[in-house]
């Protein structure tokens, strides 16, 4: 017979193995997500400028690129990042 000790042990650890796959389902989701949302970008944009963008972007450093691309944005259009 199994205590009520072993039956808690055991229901922590699938609730633990539940916890851990789904994690796992959020990240890909996620990564998913951030796929189509880069596929829909670079549709607007175009393939070359798209890369052509990014490489810049590199140049200059990501972050000082996104500020000052974050300034020149209408007031009207600034999105929460």
């Amino acid at each position: 017979m199994v205590s009520k000790v072993e039956r808690e042990r055991a229901a922590l650890e699938a609730a633990e193995k539940d916890v851990a796959e789904r994690k796992r389902k959020l990240a890909q989701m996620e990564r998913e997500e951030a796929e189509k949302k880069l596929a829909r970008l670079v549709r607007k944009v175009g393939h070359e400028r798209s890369v052509r963008l990014l490489e810049l972007a590199v140049g200059v450093k990501p972050k000082n690129a996104i500020e000052a691309l974050e300034a020149m944005e209408p007031a009207g259009r600034k999105q929460a990042s």
